[in-house]
This record gives C-alpha cells, structure tokens and sequence, in this order.
C-alpha cells in the first residue's frame, strides 16, 4: 500500500512525533533537554520549526522528566507560532525512549515522522526526507554515508545496510556503512516491533528498529544537506552551534561577504539571535546607517570621508546579519527580502549621490555628475537585471566571476578603500565600470 493512502497531516504531508521526555543526564545543564538554548531558540523549538519548514503542520510532543516545565514550553510555543501540538505524557520514559514512542500508540494510527528533540538538522535534510517519504510503504530511517563528517562516531548508532535495506543496526556494530541520523519514518508497525523489542528486555527504539531490520521492514535513505549533529552533550551543542553558524555562508556570497564580512557578521549575529530583535529591525539599522554615511560624505574633510567609508563597510556587514537571523530563527519572509532590497537600492543611491555632490563642490567639474549617474545606474541595473533574469528565465543566476564583481558587498567595499585613500569618487567610477561591464557580459553569455 502506498503511504500517500494513509491519513496527512494538514499540509498534505505525515504528522511529526518528537521525543522530548528524557532527562539529558550527559548535557548536564540544569534544565530539561528540550529547554536548553542554541542560537536563540530551545532544542524543541528548533526541532519543531524545522519540521513545519520542510511541510509539517501537525505535532505529538512526548513529554516525561520535568513535565510541568516543558508543557509549560510547549504551550508558550502553540501560541507564539499558532501550530498545532498535542502533548503525550510518558509515565514510564525512565525505562528508555521506545516507551516514548509506544505512548504514540493510542493516538496514531497511520504514518508518521519521528524525531528526537535533540537532534539537530539542516532543514534541507528534512524536507528532503519529507519528499521521499511520501512514496514510501515500509519504514524509512535518514542515514549518512559520510561517516568521517559524524561528529562522536563512537556513540553513534551504526548502520549496515544490502541494497538499500537495513539488516543490522546498533552501536557496537563494527561492519557498517553508516550512520543513524535519528530522523525515521514510521509505519504502525514500529509499534509491534517496540512491543517485541520490550518482551525481550530492550526497552530502547534501537531495539524496535532491530526487530524492523530483522524482518527486513526498513530501508535506509541517505541523507542530503549539509549538517546533522546529535546533541545530547555541551561539546556537541558547541559543535552544532560552529555547524549552523558555518551554514549561514551562501555560495551566492560575493568576495567580500564570504572573505570578510560574514566572519564578522556572524559573530554578531550569535550574539543577536539571543534578544528579540527582528531581521526587519536589523534591515532599518543597516539603512540608517547608509544614511549617516551619506550625510559623512558631504563634507569635503578627509575625517569625515574616512569615517563615511567606515561607516558605510559597517552597515555593510551589518545588512548581512538580517539574513542570518532570518534563517537563525526561522523568520525568512517576502516582505523581510523585499524591505531589505529596496533599502539597498536607497542606501546605495544617498551614498553614491552625496559623493558625487562632495566632489562635485570640489572640483566643480560635470565629470563628477556623470560618474556619479554611471555608478547609481549601474548599481541599481546590476541588481535588476539579476533578478529580471530569475524571474524571466525561472532559473538560477549563474555566479561567475563578474557576477561576483558586480555584487553589493564589493561596491561598498570599494567605497570604503575609496575614502580611506581619499579618493571616493574614484572609487565610484571603477565600481561603475565594473558593474556596467558585468550587465553587457552577461547578455553576451546568455546569448552564446
């Protein structure tokens, strides 16, 4: 039978059991597991998050050490992110997590996705899974292949597998092929095979997917995206955070955002994430500080120069942090990228204008009026017709070299070199150049 027969969740897609009733001896941070902080959001609130990112509308939260204080949580989060969880009780959770997932039991009885609170995970990986799953009639469990990337190996379940099938599976085994990443997708058998597992004196989930690879009603699926990490200790909630953090750098970054500016602004934004400060909120500071810069530039004092050029590379980085807590948080929207491309375009038009004007009272040339026109049309042109390419051709812009030259990042880098050699308007007019150039090559390209 196919799993697309059985009963969906909201969205068209499997409801998602999370398992968040352990103690969480090892991580030794006195709270409950699911509590515990990382960029600016709890273990569960993450995992939940993730899910509803890669489709998931509907949620079982399985609850056990410290109840009161992670119903409380769970509560907090129904309302803040209007989502739909039902909270399952587990008496019996010091037993091991398979009775956890046999508290499930009485409220499923179709298929559903299964995670554990401190798992964490590329949102890719999941909604890849979540793809794959759709067509699946047997239990599905997300393996990685790329052992030497698996952070802990030595606590790591262990997984091999004969043509896709899972036939052992367990952390003392020494002939394997990969690892258990802790993101499953369950038919209701898994609940006979837990019973199984349990008359046996395993009490574990380990020992119900056991029981699955014995009777041959799994399969393993590999895994694609970047990062997972299991962390359930402080050293691998450190390494989660330095792999999240890691994930923020785009391969769409020009030179200067991947060189330079996002070692910073990372940093800052591992700061942020933890106070309520919106991405919006980041976005109008960035702008703000375009226009301080702008004003900077007016005056035709090397100091205020100089600091116009600082000024203008810090709001530089900063108009970086707003996507980074956008993606941090899981707060990315329409409106969020719309607002921050058109305050660039306003930023980039003040700083370049009042140059031009500055200049324009020293040399009391036309040429300064002319470079300063050149390098705001080139500037808003590069960025228009980058995105009237995606939206016509409805496929990725490619990210050359020239592309690359022609990107934000570097023209305020420019501007600032610019005023630190007192030269700004000749900063603009190679930034010009370079972005009138990257227009003509790319119609040339797409043309060839």
């Amino acid at each position: 039978m196919s799993g697309e027969k059985f009963k969906k969740g909201g969205t068209g897609t499997f409801p998602a059991v999370i398992l968040a009733a352990g103690k969480g001896s090892r991580m030794k941070a006195g709270v409950p597991k699911p509590l515990i902080k990382l960029l600016g959001l709890t273990l569960l609130e993450r995992t939940l998050l993730t899910c509803r990112e890669a489709g998931i509308s509907e949620f079982y939260v399985v609850v056990g050490y410290k109840k009161r204080e992670v119903v409380r949580h769970i509560k907090e989060l129904m309302k803040k992110y209007e989502m739909s969880i039902k909270i399952i009780e587990n008496p019996e959770w010091k037993k091991g997590n398979g009775t956890s997932v046999l508290a499930v039991s009485k409220h499923l009885k179709s298929p559903f996705f299964l995670l554990m609170c401190d798992h964490v995970f590329d949102p890719e990986i999941v909604k890849k899974f979540v793809e794959t799953a759709k067509f699946s009639d047997i239990c599905l469990l997300a393996v990685d292949k790329k052992i030497d990337r698996v952070v802990d190996l030595e606590e790591a379940t262990k997984v091999k597998m004969e043509d896709g099938t899972i036939v052992s599976i367990g952390k003392e085994l020494k002939d394997f092929d990969a690892v258990d990443m802790g993101l499953f997708f369950c038919q209701p058998c898994i609940f006979d095979a837990i019973e199984k597992s349990v008359g046996k004196g395993d009490t574990s989930l380990i020992g119900g997917i056991k029981i699955l690879a014995e009777e041959k009603k799994i399969k393993g699926i590999e895994a694609e995206g970047e990062f997972w990490i299991d962390a359930d200790t402080k050293k691998n909630l450190k390494a989660a955070e330095k792999l999240i953090l890691s994930s923020l750098i785009k391969d769409e970054d020009g030179y200067i955002s991947r060189y330079i500016n996002r070692k910073i602004s990372t940093r800052i934004s591992r700061v942020i994430c933890n106070f309520n400060i919106s991405p919006n909120t980041i976005t109008i500071i960035s702008f703000l500080l375009s226009i301080i810069a702008a004003l900077l530039f007016v005056h035709t004092q090397y100091i205020y120069v100089l600091l116009g050029g600082i000024i203008t590379q810090v709001a530089s980085i900063i108009d970086g942090c707003d996507g980074e807590i956008a993606r941090l948080k899981f707060q990315s929207n329409p409106f969020g990228a719309w607002l921050d491309t058109v305050l660039d375009r306003y930023a980039d038009v003040l700083i370049t204008a009042s140059i031009t004007y500055a200049c324009w009272l020293i040399y009391e040339n036309v040429i300064a009026w002319i470079i300063g026109i050149a390098a705001i049309t080139g500037f808003i042109l590069s960025s228009y017709t980058r995105k009237e390419y995606i939206l016509r051709y409805n496929k990725r812009w490619s990210d050359d070299i020239m592309s690359k030259l022609s990107r934000r990042d570097l023209r305020l880098f420019g501007i600032f070199v610019g005023a630190i050699l007192f030269h700004p308007l000749e900063a603009i007019a190679v930034l010009a150049i370079i972005s009138h150039v990257s227009i003509i090559w790319s119609f040339i390209k797409e043309r060839c």
